[in-house]
């Protein structure tokens, strides 16, 4: 019953608060201290920068590594229901891999990445 419980836990969403702050309306400062998933990239521990496309606006995010060459394109949708207070980050943990989820400025404004296979 317990390991049914511990894997149902790590199946759900895992929730990382932005430790860093908005330096404008369309950048992220974030830093994640673990490895994780973007459309299938794997991007190691670190401090990242996520920003909107100056050409297509909010539903394509650029995230860049701060310390390391990592990048990506994002493409998004507005995100459904409230998310948590502030700037946060939010991962899928499956198969002991982390996977970004949604990207949320505020509990009312959030963008959905969509996953690309």
């Amino acid at each position: 019953m317990r390991s049914g419980m511990v894997k149902a836990v790590m199946a759900g969403a895992v929730l990382l608060l932005v430790s860093g702050t908005a330096r404008a309306a369309e950048t992220l400062d974030v830093n994640v201290p673990f490895q994780f998933l973007v459309n299938n990239q794997v991007f190691p521990a670190g401090h990242y920068m996520i920003e909107e496309d100056a050409v297509a606006g909010p539903t394509i995010l650029i995230i860049r590594g701060m310390h390391n060459r990592e990048a990506a394109f994002m493409l998004t949708h507005t995100a459904s229901g409230r998310g948590p207070a502030g700037p946060a980050l939010q991962f899928e943990h499956r198969e002991n891999q982390y996977r970004l989820s949604n990207i949320w400025e505020s509990p009312t404004d959030g963008q959905t990445v969509v996953v690309h296979k």
